[in-house]
């Protein structure tokens, strides 16, 4: 992740300048945060809450308020911080059905290699560059997380035991050669679990995305999407794939509000049965950026 271009913000940079705002202000916190293991230190000996929001064949876990900083001030800060990357899109056009169409938010892409090409929103096959620190910081902690979690809580039984949830055995087998790599001296890069991500930005509450799922068939088919929520709280509606040629109206099955810190982890067969959107909400203020984290099969 080094370059020769102008100093790129980090996590533990961009929490710092907080933690030396209270210290002139001589504000004191309960909570501290560690910014190199990225592990949440509080009153409730470190244990992370994760919601089941899992539907009938569609898997899905939510942890509140866990990424890019443990307070507002420090998420508000990283959320700035990825506003200012330089590689945001807010002209896009794609065609559907034959008309030209303007995508209604701003967007931009990384990968690991720099070198990975992704189809998307009705566009083809469009080269992702490589992570710049901050983002790389951030799927770095959503990793870190989501092994510590489901290592160290899971195995052996590989299922969580709640309605309508189970560790796919195939996403299992790889955080544990992950976590094995990583325990390796002699292992060379970091091994990791995603290795692309795509950016929205929501400016105000009538910016949206329109109904859709992400199952593009270059997704690892056991690997979770992982989406990041930083800003303004959106919802995040869910509704019937459509089936076959029906023409019965489907109707919103569930609508979970996602806030400032929040990450949910949507399950294979989740995007085979269920579509999701982020609907117009005027009375929405201040913006959004959602990050969704995606393991992409090399071509």
């Amino acid at each position: 992740m080094k370059g020769s271009g102008p100093r790129q913000a980090t996590l533990p940079g961009l929490w710092k300048r907080e933690q030396e705002s209270n210290e002139k202000s001589k504000r004191k916190t309960s909570r501290t945060y560690d910014a190199v293991s990225y592990h949440k230190c509080d009153d409730n000996n470190g244990v992370l809450f994760w919601e089941n929001k899992s539907l009938v064949n569609g898997p899905m876990l939510l942890l509140r308020g866990a990424v890019g900083g443990s307070t507002s001030t420090q998420r508000k800060n990283t959320k700035e911080a990825l506003s200012s990357l330089p590689d945001w899109d807010d002209s896009v056009t794609f065609n559907i059905y034959g008309k030209e169409c303007c995508m209604r938010r701003r967007i931009c892409q990384y990968s690991s290699s720099g070198d990975i090409s992704y189809s998307y929103s009705g566009l083809k096959n469009v080269v992702a560059p490589q992570f710049p620190m901050l983002v790389y910081e951030i799927k770095c902690q959503v990793e870190d997380l989501m092994l510590n979690y489901f290592l160290d809580n899971l195995e052996p039984s590989l299922s969580t035991g709640i309605k309508h949830f189970a560790v796919p055995p195939e996403f299992m087998a790889l955080l544990r050669a992950i976590r094995e790599s990583r325990n390796d001296p002699t292992s060379g890069e970091r091994s990791e679990i995603f290795n692309y991500c795509l950016l929205n930005h929501y400016r105000n509450g009538e910016e949206y995305m329109s109904y859709h799922t992400d199952d593009e068939s270059s997704l690892h088919p056991h690997c979770p999407i992982a989406s990041v929520s930083l800003g303004s709280t959106r919802n995040f509606d869910i509704r019937q794939r459509k089936k076959g040629e029906t023409s019965t109206k489907r109707c919103r099955l569930d609508r979970i509000p996602l806030g400032d810190g929040d990450l949910l982890l949507m399950f294979h067969p989740m995007q085979e049965n269920y579509e999701h959107c982020i609907p117009v909400e005027k009375r929405v203020v201040g913006d959004r950026i959602n990050l969704t984290f995606r393991r992409v099969n090399k071509r």
